[in-house]
């Protein structure tokens, strides 16, 4: 074949969607270990202020600046433990929002591989439907009748139409005519006119004169003639259900021999199976996208619990700048309070070098998650679209994996990944369309295309508008039928709410 199947091309956005949430999982990982080394630094630069304070400042209570430092120290600890039980929470919830995502999409994957068994199963059995309707005489027989007499009622139909509609533009004038009006409901030239003498005299005059004898004719006509014409439609109408019941019923027969009505029953549940799926996953990689967000804000600056922390770390060193602390150590000779001295400003360096380490990687972690919302977004839509059905096709020419690639590098965009798969993407031709003359277009109802097929091919040219008609008529009719007998109905000629199934 020339062409890749849809479902190969699915997998593959599958695939990228997983490489890059097991990328961001080890980012993850970073970040935690990045969060325990800053919350041991600012743990070592807390004891090491406290002893240069005992150390240089005399004129201070001891209780107090013990309390003071262990204050500020207790609050930032205090503050970052908070941030990373809030963190923890956040991964956990992530986590089973990830595990609850990878089993719908198995569930997914399950469910659409048994679907495009179905598909096939139902175009397969579909076509010996067909096979055997064309072969059985009792079929064609009804069938050639039916046809025959929607061509009839059409006609009549039209026919009550013009007469309806010429009714309604020329009784007003006949009523409006008082001289016809008086000798009508006067009964002349009937048994029921009794006027006799001068009156009958005058009245003839006047019949003359209006020409009220064709007129009569013609207003009788006008006022009874579509009433009679709609009961003889009525007749033709009950005629044609009547064989088409005959004709539905020797394709529901065949049917259930060889095994197609059970297909039907058991693909269309698959097929509500699957567009619950689509929604159910679509929603849950939104909920993981949410909580992702929110992780990320987390590791970066921009949270919380960052401001907290700077805001009361400048309130306790605006009392004891370690400036004054600096100041104490260059004007002593012993050499251990320089060591502590040393050891802040080291500190504080790696401090500095970690925000900034933690910088990228919230810079990074952002980047990343923009990738994964872009490429879900892109799955999510490619689902919706049916494009991973089996008949969905695309040339060996688009290499998904390549397009992919591009698009984590950073050199398409989702759209521009999602507009080249949409122009790339075809569904396959079912039987009817590959074999035979192509069927009319007309909506089917809750007539099958095999009916409406075979109909078509038994209607031939001269009948061809007769056949797609006659479709139609069944339809509401057809509808309730299957409802009541509990047989599978015939919605959008597929399993599913779109082409692919």
């Amino acid at each position: 074949m020339n062409v890749r199947s849809g479902r190969t091309v699915g997998r593959s956005l599958e695939r990228a969607v997983e490489q890059i949430r097991q990328r961001l999982s080890t980012h993850a990982d970073g970040v935690r270990e990045l969060d325990a080394e800053m919350s041991e630094l600012l743990s070592q630069r807390s004891e090491t202020l406290l002893a240069l304070a005992r150390h240089y400042l005399p004129d201070l209570k001891l209780e107090t600046i013990q309390g003071s430092f262990v204050e500020v120290r207790d609050e930032l600890l205090g503050l970052l433990t908070e941030k990373q039980r809030r963190q923890q929470e956040l991964h956990d919830q992530a986590a089973g929002a990830q595990r609850q995502v990878e089993h719908e999409d198995a569930e997914l994957d399950r469910v659409t591989d048994e679907l495009n068994v179905k598909v096939a199963e139902r175009e397969r059995l579909e076509e010996l439907l067909a096979e055997r309707l064309r072969g059985t005489a009792e079929f064609t027989t009804l069938s050639q009748r039916a046809l025959e007499t929607e061509q009839e009622l059409n006609r009549n139909e039209r026919r009550v139409a013009d007469v309806q509609a010429e009714a309604k533009t020329k009784l007003p004038s006949y009523e409006g005519s008082r001289l016809f009006k008086y000798l009508y409901d006067a009964g002349y030239g009937t048994g029921k006119y009794e006027s006799q003498g001068l009156t009958r005299r005058v009245d003839g005059w006047i019949a003359k004169m209006i020409g009220f004898q064709s007129a009569r004719r013609g207003y009788d006509f006008l006022r009874t003639t579509p009433e009679l014409m709609k009961q003889e439609v009525t007749r033709r109408r009950d005629s044609f259900n009547e064989l088409m019941q005959q004709v539905e019923a020797i394709e529901d027969r065949v049917s259930d021999e060889i095994g197609l009505t059970e297909v039907m029953r058991n693909g269309q549940q698959l097929g509500a199976d699957r567009d619950h799926l689509v929604t159910v996953v679509a929603a849950t990689q939104n909920l993981l996208t949410e909580l992702q967000e929110q992780l990320a804000q987390l590791e970066g600056r921009q949270n919380e619990f960052y401001e907290r922390a700077i805001s009361r770390m400048k309130a306790f060193l605006e009392r004891l700048p370690e400036a004054r602390l600096e100041r104490h150590s260059q004007s002593t000779p012993e050499r251990e309070d320089d060591s502590m001295v040393a050891e802040v400003a080291q500190i504080g360096d790696r401090l500095e070098a970690a925000e900034g380490r933690g910088a990228e990687l919230g810079k990074a972690r952002a980047a990343w998650d923009q990738r994964l919302n872009g490429l879900q977004e892109v799955l999510q839509r490619f689902r919706q679209a049916e494009f991973d059905s089996q008949r969905s096709t695309f040339p060996l020419q688009l290499n998904a994996d390549d397009l992919v690639e591009q698009y984590i590098a950073g050199r398409v965009d989702a759209q521009q990944v999602w507009s080249t798969l949409q122009s790339n993407q075809r569904f396959a031709p079912t039987w009817q369309e590959q074999r035979g003359p192509q069927m009319p277009n007309f909506p089917a109802g809750d007539v099958s295309m095999v009916l409406l097929k075979v109909l078509t091919e038994v209607a031939g040219a001269a009948m061809e508008q007769s056949a797609g008609r006659g479709v139609e008529r069944r339809g509401p009719v057809r509808q309730k039928s299957r409802q009541a007998t509990g047989r599978p109905p015939f919605p959008n000629r597929g399993f599913t709410n779109g082409r692919g199934f």
